[in-house]
């Protein structure tokens, strides 16, 4: 009896965590991860840096190669989050947390090992990045000599909290999703990332992902031995010619002093407070508790009261009066039910905003209208069109649908062509406006954009059986737009994108999606019977 605690907590984080790493989704977050080391690390004759610095490139010795894979901890936050952050929720989904509600198993026990099982599942990529760093050494290194401690020590100190402090963001943001929307939440940590990446710009004190340290350590050392610097630094996806004629830094790594350590101890320990303040909001898998706002939706039925003498009396109905049936099919009748499925239920927020931002684009000048308002207004519709591809295997009634005449023909076209025009006309006030200026690139544009994300949105679901994908990839394709990357530009509103022509390659990627929502799903369908 003694042992109970500590092993309740020890088999639960087990349990959870065997259960996280046999997913598919596991296996993506590895891979991504090993393509941004391969990334962060480029050879010299490549056409983009990651860390510019000016006049300068660092050696590739065991420093400045540990160094660059310990600076994409953020991307590893990013990716760690989406991976870890459904741990509470499933329980609650699969009908696990019910058993576990009527154990003796306490709260504190419970979201203990969902703790460690997130830090474990983290912990577990963090190896597979140590792996991936010694082959970039030897793929990429200029020297001979490997130096373990300093390839790995930037991984250990710095990604390694960092890991801690994603693995307690995503246990407090899950039991939160017992009573939040799920894409609500992953919209949130998105935003709250940016800043978690971007504190040590107040204040280096407020680095909390580490992420200012390592940069800050190479400027200092380069600004102190190379008194030639040209001061020119970055970091990022940078496009640049070859660095290999540059002049040479060579950086012997990082001085791992106490206070240093302390600060990343500090951290790991106040992140690791949010645990009590998920207490607060852990309901235990009480129903009872669980969306009370959620269910508070008003039936009104009005009570027809007849005569039994008013009412008119038919024959009975037999096999040989019965009218012969007719099969009929209204694409219409699909469309306008696809409509409704979308917009039936929309809490009073979503109008609201929707309706401001859309007046908003019929009211304020156009440049404001077309590069803000539309884009903000299309984001808005995130947690409606998220669910679309996937909302057959959600709600369970897959076998319903497929089993329907022709659901490839019918159902598929129907929810493409209601997210396209809902899309279409909550754009159509910038759509006018532009055509008013015989702006007839930016209409093209617009609607290269209203077929492209209700595709993307669509075979995204398909493809995962969920919202997630979706909710966290658009997130990231609206955040390039606003800081005007013209990649990203779905509304044909930079100018850069104009020259790029990237109106095109977004209908290009429209039609290549389409094909691919339709054939997985209609292995899908075969599958299903």
């Amino acid at each position: 009896m003694h042992n109970y605690p500590v092993n309740s907590v020890y088999h639960i984080a087990k349990a959870d965590f065997l259960q996280r790493i046999r997913s598919y989704n596991f296996l993506i977050a590895l891979g991504i991860s090993v393509f941004l080391i391969y990334t962060f690390v480029p050879p010299l004759s490549a056409s983009y840096r990651i860390v510019s610095l000016g006049n300068y490139r660092g050696l590739y010795n065991s420093a400045w190669i540990g160094g660059m894979v310990a600076s994409c901890v953020p991307f590893f936050a990013l990716i760690g989050f989406y991976l870890i952050n459904y741990a509470v929720k499933r329980d609650v989904d699969t009908g696990v947390g019910q058993i576990v509600a009527t154990t003796r198993i306490s709260n504190i026990q419970y979201l203990s090992g969902k703790l460690l099982s997130n830090f474990a599942v983290l912990l577990a990529i963090l190896l597979v990045i140590m792996a991936m760093t010694i082959i970039m050494f030897l793929v990429r290194g200029e020297t001979n000599h490997i130096e373990f401690d300093k390839l790995l020590l930037p991984l250990i100190f710095l990604v390694a909290p960092a890991m801690f402090i994603i693995a307690c963001i995503a246990l407090f943001f899950d039991t939160l999703t017992i009573s939040i929307n799920r894409g609500i939440v992953n919209i949130i940590y998105f935003f709250l990332w940016t800043f978690l990446i971007s504190s040590g710009l107040i204040s280096p004190l407020l680095d909390i992902l580490g992420t200012d340290i390592l940069i800050s350590e190479i400027k200092n050392t380069l600004s102190i031995t190379h008194h030639d610097w040209n001061g020119d630094f970055g970091t990022g996806i940078m496009l640049a010619g070859s660095s290999v004629n540059n002049q040479v830094f060579i950086w012997d790594g990082m001085n791992w002093s106490i206070s240093l350590l302390f600060f990343r101890l500090f951290w790991m320990m106040a992140f690791l407070g949010l645990i009590f303040l998920s207490l607060v909001s852990f309901n235990r898998f009480d129903d009872s508790k669980i969306g009370k706002s959620q269910r508070r939706i008003k039936i009104r039925s009005k009570k027809r009261t007849t005569r039994i003498d008013e009412m008119t009396i038919h024959p009975p109905l037999t096999w040989q009066n019965a009218p012969q049936p007719e099969a009929r099919f209204s694409f219409f009748s699909i469309l306008k039910a696809e409509i409704h499925l979308m917009v039936k239920g929309r809490s009073k927020l979503w109008l609201i905003v929707t309706s401001i931002l859309f007046t908003t684009s019929l009211f304020a000048p156009v440049s404001f209208a077309y590069k803000i308002s539309l884009p903000l207004l299309w984001f808005f519709q995130i947690l409606i069109l998220s669910k679309i591809g996937c909302r057959e295997i959600n709600n369970r009634c897959n076998g319903y649908i497929f089993s329907a005449a022709f659901p490839i023909r019918r159902q598929l076209p129907a929810t493409f062509t209601a997210a396209s025009l809902l899309m279409f006309f909550l754009a159509l006030p910038v759509v006018l406006r532009t055509l008013l200026n015989a702006d007839f690139y930016s209409v093209y544009a617009i609607t290269a954009g209203a077929l492209f994300i209700p595709s993307f949105a669509i075979t995204l679901g398909i493809l995962t059986g969920g919202s997630k994908l979706f909710e966290v990839l658009f997130t990231i394709i609206v955040y390039g737009y606003f800081n005007d990357v013209p990649f990203f530009d779905f509304t044909g509103a930079i100018q850069e994108s104009h020259f790029l022509g990237m109106a095109n390659y977004f209908l290009i990627i429209t039609l290549i999606l389409i094909i691919l929502a339709f054939l997985v799903r209609k292995r899908q369908i075969r599958h299903t019977q």
